[in-house]
């Protein structure tokens, strides 16, 4: 009787060391951004943001830019839109969404005749930003900006 008590006393205790000992499988790895924006390029001169309304701009270069007090420098980044003309970025930054909203906006500087020869060759496209829920972020509305001398490089 004494030997199948410590049996069961040895069986108990080598089920529970295994469950403890067996680590968890591993987790892949998470993405952690405290701003994501995401959005849509139209290949037009940015009269709608309605994806339906013109097609995308694919292979656009869609750059983050903030500048004024508490976020200038403090935040960039870039993404290239997909084959459609989305795109996503994910940025870790200090700088909270409320500044992110007022003082950043997106400029895609690839010149609009890349995706239509009918459209200009120089000039951008801009977008103001704003806060769809908690940290993300989606353009308020792509509008042409042409390049004007001040802008034009130094011969």
């Amino acid at each position: 009787m004494a030997c199948k008590r410590l049996l069961l006393v040895i069986g108990v205790v080598a089920a529970a060391s295994a469950g403890a000992s067996g680590a968890p499988p591993p987790q892949p790895a998470r993405i952690q951004a405290d701003v994501v924006v995401t959005g849509f390029v139209p290949c037009n001169n940015g009269t709608s943001m309605r994806a339906g309304s013109a097609p995308g701009f694919p292979g656009a270069l869609v750059q983050l830019q903030c500048t004024g007090e508490g976020a200038a420098g403090a935040l960039a980044a870039n993404a290239t839109t997909d084959g459609k003309g989305w795109f996503r970025m994910a940025v870790n930054t200090t700088v909270a969404p409320s500044s992110v909203a007022t003082s950043c906006s997106l400029v895609v500087d690839t010149p609009l005749a890349a995706c239509n020869a009918t459209l200009p060759a120089t000039g951008a496209l801009r977008s103001g930003l704003r806060l769809l829920v908690s940290m993300v972020f989606f353009p308020r509305g792509f509008s042409y900006v042409a390049t004007s001398a001040d802008d034009s490089p130094a011969a």
